[in-house]
C-alpha cells in the first residue's frame, strides 16, 4: 500500500528547505568577499527571500495546524530583524541610509526609543559600532536558523527510520 504525500508535508519540506538554503548562502557571504554590488544585490534577495519563511508557515496553518500560523505570526519580528540587519552590511549608500532611517524611526517612540536605539544601532548615530551590533544579531539569527534546519532535518530522519521499522515489522 503505497501513501502519497500530503500537501502539508510538502510545505514543510519547502520552509525547511528555504531556510537552509538562506543559512547557506549567508554564511557563503560571510566566507567570501564578493563587490559592494554582489553583496548588495545578495543581501536585498536573502532579505526578500527571508519573508517566503513566514509566508510558507501561513499556509502551513491553513493546510495542516493553525500552530503553524501561530509560530509565523511570531516569527515576523525575526525575520525582519534579519532582513534588516543583513542589509545594514555591506555598508554603502543603502545601507546607511536605512540605518539612518532606522534610528530616527527608534529615536521618535517615547521613552523606549533611546535603549532600543542604544541596544540595536550602538548608539545614537551610525557608525562602527553599529556595523558590530548588525552583524551579531544578524549572524545570531543565521545560527538560530542553522539549529533549527539540523533539528527539523533530524526529526524527520527519525520519524522515517521509526516508520521504516514499523512496517518491516509487520509486514514479515
Amino acid at each position: 500500500m503505497t501513501r502519497s504525500t500530503p500537501p502539508h508535508s510538502t510545505l514543510k519540506t519547502s520552509l525547511v528547505g528555504l531556510i537552509a538554503a538562506l543559512t547557506v548562502v549567508d554564511l557563503a557571504l560571510l566566507a567570501a568577499t564578493p563587490t559592494t554590488s554582489q553583496t548588495e544585490l545578495l543581501r536585498l534577495l536573502l532579505a526578500v527571500g527571508a519573508f517566503g519563511a513566514p509566508f510558507l508557515g501561513f499556509l502551513l496553518g491553513f493546510a495542516a495546524r493553525p500552530l503553524y500560523a501561530v509560530g509565523a505570526a511570531l516569527s515576523l519580528p525575526l525575520v525582519a530583524l534579519y532582513a534588516y540587519t543583513g542589509l545594514l552590511l555591506p555598508w554603502t549608500q543603502l545601507s546607511f541610509s536605512l540605518g539612518q532611517f532606522g534610528l530616527e524611526l527608534l529615536l521618535a517612540v517615547p521613552v523606549l526609543g533611546e535603549p532600543l536605539a542604544t541596544a540595536l544601532f550602538g548608539g545614537f548615530t551610525l557608525g562602527q559600532a553599529t556595523l558590530r551590533a548588525a552583524f551579531r544579531y544578524h549572524y545570531a539569527l543565521v545560527g538560530l536558523g542553522l539549529v533549527g534546519v539540523v533539528a527539523a532535518t533530524a526529526r524527520i530522519g527519525w520519524r522515517r527510520v521509526a516508520l521504516d521499522r514499523s512496517g518491516n515489522g509487520s509486514g514479515g
